[in-house]
C-alpha cells in the first residue's frame, strides 16, 4: 500500500478553522463535527488545538479543522490533522471525516505518540402524508423506497512499524418512515499485524425498503448519518520508528432520499395516482438532489489536507 503524503507543519500550534455555512429549509435539521488532534512525549505535550465541537440544530452544516505539533526539528517528526464536515437538507445529509497522522523517530530514549480522530453527523425529519384518490383515509398500503448512499471509505499508509499504531474508519446511517427504522454501517478497521477488514452490513449504491403505512395520516420521516475517522501511531525507547498512515470516511456524496419505487394496497395491487409531500414541501416521489454541487469524495479528502496546509501558513 502506497505511503500517504502528509504536509510537514512548522513547529507551533495551528489555529483552528471553521467554516459555518448556513442552509436555509424548513424541516428540522443537525449538523454535529468535530476534530482533534493530540501528540506527546515523555516530557511535553501537544493538544491542538483544543478539541472542537460544533452543534446545529439551526445551522444545517458547516467544517471543522484541526491540527497538533510536537516536534517537526531534524529526523523527528510528529505531527497529525483532521478535517471534518456536515449538513443536511429535506432529503438529504452529508458527513465527512478524515484523520492523518506522521512519526519519526529517531532516538532510543523516547515515548512518542501522535492521534488524530474527527467525527461528523447530519440529521433531517420531517413530516409527510400519502393521498391516493380513490382510497379512504385509513387504509393500510405498503410502501418501498430508496436510500441512496454514495462516498468512499479507506485507510492508506504503510504498516512496517516497530511502535503501535491502528486506524479505523467508520460511517453509519439510520432511517425511519412510519414505525418502522432501518441502520446500515460498514467499520474499515487496521490494526498492527493484520491486514485492512470490513465489518458490518452497509454498502455504498441503493437501498430499497418496504414499509407498512396508513394513507392519508401523518407518517414521520428521518434520516441521519454519521462519519468518523480515527489514526494514532506510537514509538518506545529502543525501537526507532517512522510512519505515515491516513483515515476517511466520506459521505459528502451523499446519503439521500431516493424517491417511492412502489406503492400498492396490501393484496399488491399497484396505486399509481398519489401525492406524498412534507412538511418542507419536499416531493417523497421524487428523489434528492442536492442544493448544493457535491465534489468527488478523492477532491474532499484532498480538501481536508490542503485545509491543513493553509492553516500552516498563516
Amino acid at each position: 500500500m502506497p505511503p500517504v503524503t502528509i504536509p510537514q507543519a512548522r513547529t507551533r500550534r495551528l489555529c483552528s478553522a471553521l467554516l459555518v455555512c448556513g442552509l436555509g429549509s424548513a424541516g428540522a435539521h443537525a449538523a454535529y463535527y468535530s476534530s482533534s488532534t493530540t501528540s506527546s512525549s515523555l516530557s511535553s505535550f501537544a493538544n491542538g488545538p483544543n478539541e472542537q465541537t460544533r452543534h446545529g440544530a439551526a445551522t444545517p452544516g458547516g467544517s471543522s479543522a484541526a491540527s497538533a505539533v510536537l516536534s517537526s526539528s531534524g529526523n523527528r517528526v510528529i505531527e497529525g490533522g483532521t478535517h471534518s464536515a456536515a449538513r443536511s437538507e429535506p432529503g438529504g445529509v452529508h458527513v465527512m471525516a478524515d484523520a492523518n497522522v506522521r512519526l519519526s523517530n529517531p532516538d532510543y530514549n523516547l515515548n512518542l505518540v501522535v492521534a488524530a480522530s474527527s467525527t461528523a453527523h447530519a440529521s433531517f425529519s420531517d413530516a409527510l402524508v400519502i393521498h391516493a384518490p380513490g382510497l379512504a383515509a385509513g387504509t393500510t398500503a405498503l410502501l418501498t423506497y430508496r436510500i441512496s448512499v454514495s462516498g468512499d471509505l479507506g485507510i492508506q499508509g504503510n504498516n512496517s512499524w516497530n511502535g503501535g499504531w491502528n486506524a479505523s474508519s467508520y460511517w453509519s446511517f439510520s432511517s425511519s418512515l412510519g414505525s418502522t427504522s432501518t441502520f446500515r454501517s460498514l467499520l474499515n478497521d487496521w490494526a498492527p499485524g493484520s491486514d485492512q477488514r470490513l465489518l458490518g452490513d452497509g454498502r455504498f449504491g441503493n437501498l430499497d425498503i418496504t414499509v407498512p403505512v396508513i394513507l392519508g395520516t401523518v407518517l414521520p420521516f428521518s434520516l441521519g448519518g454519521n462519519a468518523s475517522a480515527s489514526v494514532s501511531l506510537g514509538s518506545t525507547p529502543y525501537e526507532p520508528s517512522s510512519g505515515q498512515i491516513a483515515a476517511f470516511s466520506d459521505l459528502g456524496n451523499t446519503i439521500g432520499w431516493g424517491g417511492i419505487v412502489l406503492l400498492t394496497t396490501t393484496e399488491g395491487a399497484p396505486i399509481n395516482s398519489y401525492s406524498a409531500f412534507g412538511d418542507s414541501g419536499f416531493d417523497y416521489r421524487q428523489a434528492y438532489v442536492s442544493a448544493v454541487p457535491e465534489p468527488a469524495p478523492a477532491a474532499l479528502f484532498a480538501g481536508g489536507l490542503l485545509a491543513l496546509l493553509a492553516l500552516r501558513r498563516r
